[in-house]
């Protein structure tokens, strides 16, 4: 998996090939049929685990005994720092989810589904509370984890400013804007 995450973040899933991935771990590409059925399967597990891992994230973060707006916050930074920690793995997913059949796209959509739902939801207990402006919840979580997701195009490991203080000032942009008060607008 790990061969596949790299060539298919250097060159995309298409360009690479299935005996590209067997040359790079060292075995005949036949071999590499006996532990995958194909390029696609490999695909599909990277995708699932990507989401398995911000599905239990957020589920853990819901869970905490925190006002609604810190764990909001918490959310937000968890989402922001999974993607610059495992950006090969993150690049794929939010690049390459089309090349899936449908019905591993129907999986993966029931969870990315699931995610979204607890955001939501967690959005909705803030506003409930509230700590959070009422307002459309899927418009809400579209743009907050949307913004968060552009991450993979622009983030660099090396530009200049922690990704810490990274997180915490794309929290800040967000999460102001949803705030209880006056709109600005």
């Amino acid at each position: 998996m790990a061969a596949a995450v790299r060539l298919f973040h250097e060159r995309g899933f298409h360009a690479t090939s299935m005996q590209e991935i067997a040359d790079a771990v060292g075995l005949q590409k036949g071999s590499l049929y006996h532990y995958i059925g194909g390029k696609e399967d490999l695909l599909t597990v990277i995708m699932m685990e990507v989401i398995a891992r911000y599905n239990r994230k957020l589920a853990e973060i819901r869970a905490m005994r925190l006002p609604v707006r810190q764990r909001l916050e918490l959310a937000v930074r968890e989402h922001l720092i999974g993607i610059a920690d495992n950006l090969a793995m993150l690049t794929i997913f939010l690049r390459e989810s089309y090349a899936l059949g449908p019905e591993q796209q129907e999986l993966l959509g029931a969870e990315m589904t699931r995610y979204n739902t607890m955001f939501e939801e967690l959005y909705l207990e803030g506003v409930a509370a509230g700590e959070l402006r009422p307002l459309d919840p899927k418009l809400v979580g579209r743009t907050v984890l949307g913004a968060c997701n552009w991450l993979y195009r622009w983030y660099r490991p090396d530009g200049g400013r922690s990704l810490d203080d990274l997180a915490a000032s794309v929290v800040d942009i967000l999460l102001g804007g949803i705030a209880a008060g006056p709109s600005a607008c």
